[in-house]
């Protein structure tokens, strides 16, 4: 527990009944590590965690659970390279099976949920947002030897990357599935056996939410559908549609209660024609519920536990028998608990710890960063000159410079090897360049290096291999004369989305955009909590797998970490001058490095300016950068 950090996130915890009176639980821990815990009738407590060894999630990355057949679970998640695993296990089995990668290589994010459903006996059929935002599918039934897909359903909807997508059979061999849109409209697409196509995807009007805000579906009885979802105001809708409908009745509102925006409502049918659904609430930040039957309103909000409303993160629900329902959840502070109610019991029972199990982030120690050699560097060439960031695809540096002045069109990527060899470059498009024009600190991600670009405002991408590039991207945002955004960017592998920030300090937003087409998305801005050293001219950020962002500034120089998920500050470091008067700290990255046997993983580059004439201009001198590499604590986490 001592390593557990309080407001850089929490994870999701999902529970499923394999059988009536059995109940198993499955959570990423604060490793990256699967863990499963499991309770019968006659048991006295959990029992548990047992660790699901073979593969490492993201921090605070949701598991989906489900159960094919009596005492036969199967378990996804998506592995630190966006690709989605599979594990199973059945009565007799004492090992899991797996993990298995599921289907032909789809990429999503790393805080993908994936959305799992049996419309029959032993038939499987999963749901996940791509990295382009279309839904993607792929089934198995017993006789498979693999599975099959992914394929695209449909293509007349885009949601933002890794959007959740939920899936729900309300009759044997009969899918309906749901998402909200890039738009922030509900969508809704229908499957039956028998059918070759997707029917789909069919608005659901009535009500508009925030892109990525998950939307409940249960199946209360056959052929009869709920759905749920908070909207932009933070109260919970609902809609509904039965068989002989022609189209969804709704939406009403459920009571008055005030939650997280894009908050998940769980939803669960308890029996026939019942409906409890759960949320956390703003206020006191509790988990509360409420009920429906025929005949009658939803009852009032009625608080059961303390549980934080941490964005993103879900109670899981479930009914383990008819008239019974247990939640599983994780508490502000990183803990597991588990509560439960039975039609006899007035009020839910006392909630319990399910022990040895801490979900959420640990603390990286930056304080204790140790400057330990330098991996790169280049002197008074034209490509040191001016350098502003280096990034890496885990194979080769790529170093940006805005060298040439304002009389040459020197704005460069230019990449080498581990030796520091130049093995090519690319420069920036000669339609771009202007007098004023600037590149900052680039990102890698997926194949592409993002180049910010300055005056005029936007991005430039190339492929790592140089190959290719995208035409220049320009911000369609209405820019004021304090504008100073781009002196960096990156992509959070979380969510998919570009990220930069302001040069100088207003109020610590990273903005967000769509990685594609450079549209704002400011529903996905990371607010960045406060920090211990001045947070001021920014000029480099880069997001880690495991759900850092580290950011380095200058005059006087420094480095922060947040987290990647909530914006909270892990802490800062003045790193000093490096023994030049003339130094400032530029790009930031992270990969692993070795210098003899110490290790180092977070690696700022400095600039050395030299107000001379460089040499490559006729000169007796010119600018110097070296990439100054640190060693961090317990850098598998990092």
């Amino acid at each position: 527990m001592s390593n557990f950090v309080h407001g850089a996130g929490i994870g999701h915890v999902s529970v499923v009944s394999r059988a009536p009176n059995k109940l198993d639980a499955f959570v990423v821990g604060m490793d990256g590590r699967v863990y499963t815990a499991a309770w019968q009738e006659g048991s006295a407590e959990w029992k548990g965690w047992w660790r699901i060894d073979g593969i490492e999630a993201a921090p605070c990355a949701p598991v989906c659970a489900i159960s094919r057949s009596a005492n036969k679970l199967d378990i996804f998640v998506v592995g630190l390279d966006g690709q989605v695993y599979g594990a199973a296990w059945e009565t007799g089995n004492t090992p899991w099976y797996g993990w298995w990668r599921v289907g032909n290589g789809l990429k999503t994010v790393l805080h993908a949920p994936v959305s799992a459903v049996s419309r029959s006996a032993n038939k499987m059929d999963l749901f996940v947002t791509g990295l382009n935002g279309y839904v993607y599918q792929t089934s198995w039934q017993p006789g498979d030897t693999q599975w099959r897909g992914w394929f695209r359903v449909k293509n007349n909807i885009q949601a933002p990357p890794g959007a959740p997508v939920s899936a729900v059979s309300r009759s044997q061999d009969k899918i309906d599935i749901f998402t909200v849109g890039q738009d922030g409209r509900v969508y809704t697409a229908a499957w039956q056996n028998g059918n070759t196509q997707w029917g789909g995807w069919w608005h659901i009007p009535g009500f508009d939410t925030l892109p990525r805000t998950p939307v409940a579906a249960v199946c209360r009885s056959k052929d009869k559908l709920d759905i749920f979802a908070v909207g932009k105001n933070g109260r919970v809708y609902t809609a509904a549609w039965e068989r002989g409908d022609t189209q969804w009745r709704g939406w009403w509102t459920v009571g008055s209660i005030s939650a997280p925006l894009r908050a998940t409502v769980s939803a669960v049918s308890r029996s026939t024609d019942k409906l409890d659904i759960f949320v956390s609430r703003l206020a006191g930040g509790r988990t509360y519920t409420s009920a429906w039957q025929p005949g009658s309103q939803w009852t009032a909000w009625r608080a059961i536990w303390n549980i934080s409303p941490v964005a993103y993160t879900s109670v899981g629900v479930v009914s383990r028998n008819t008239d019974i329902i247990n939640i599983v959840g994780a508490g502000s502070n990183g803990r597991v608990y588990t509560a439960a109610w039975r039609r006899s019991d007035p009020v839910w029972r006392e909630r319990y710890t399910l022990d040895d199990i801490v979900t959420g982030m640990t603390n990286p120690r930056v304080n204790e960063w140790t400057k330990v050699g330098v991996a790169f560097k280049q002197e008074n060439n034209e490509y040191s000159d001016e350098a502003q960031g280096v990034t890496t695809d885990g194979a080769a540096w790529f170093l940006s410079s805005n060298s040439g002045g304002e009389k040459k069109n020197k704005r460069t990527i230019s990449k080498y090897n581990l030796q520091a060899n130049r093995l090519g470059k690319i420069t920036l498009p000669q339609n771009l360049w202007n007098k004023k024009v600037h590149i900052g600190a680039p990102g890698y991600f997926d194949g592409w290096i993002y180049v910010p670009v300055q005056h005029p405002y936007g991005v430039w991408k190339v492929t790592s291999s140089f190959s290719a590039q995208r035409p220049f991207l320009p911000i369609q945002e209405v820019k004021g004369p304090d504008y100073d955004r781009f002196p960096w960017c990156d992509v959070n592998p979380f969510n998919g989305r570009l990220y930069t920030s302001e040069n100088r300090e207003r109020n610590k937003i990273l903005f967000a955009y769509d990685r594609e087409t450079l549209e704002r998305r400011p529903e996905d801005d990371i607010q960045l909590g406060s920090t211990p050293i001045h947070f001021d001219r920014i000029q480099g950020g880069v997001f880690t797998l495991r759900g850092r962002l580290i950011i380095s500034r200058s005059g006087p120089n420094g480095i922060f970490c947040f987290s990647a998920i909530t914006g909270h500050c892990f802490g800062g470091k003045h790193l000093g001058n490096f023994g030049s008067f003339s130094s400032e700290v530029e790009g930031v990255t992270v990969r692993p490095w070795k210098f003899g046997s110490t290790p180092a993983n977070v690696h700022v580059l400095e600039l050395d300016n030299d107000n001379s004439i460089p040499t490559w201009l006729g000169g007796g001198g010119g600018d110097d950068c070296y990439l100054h590499s640190y060693k961090v604590p317990d850098p598998e986490r990092l």
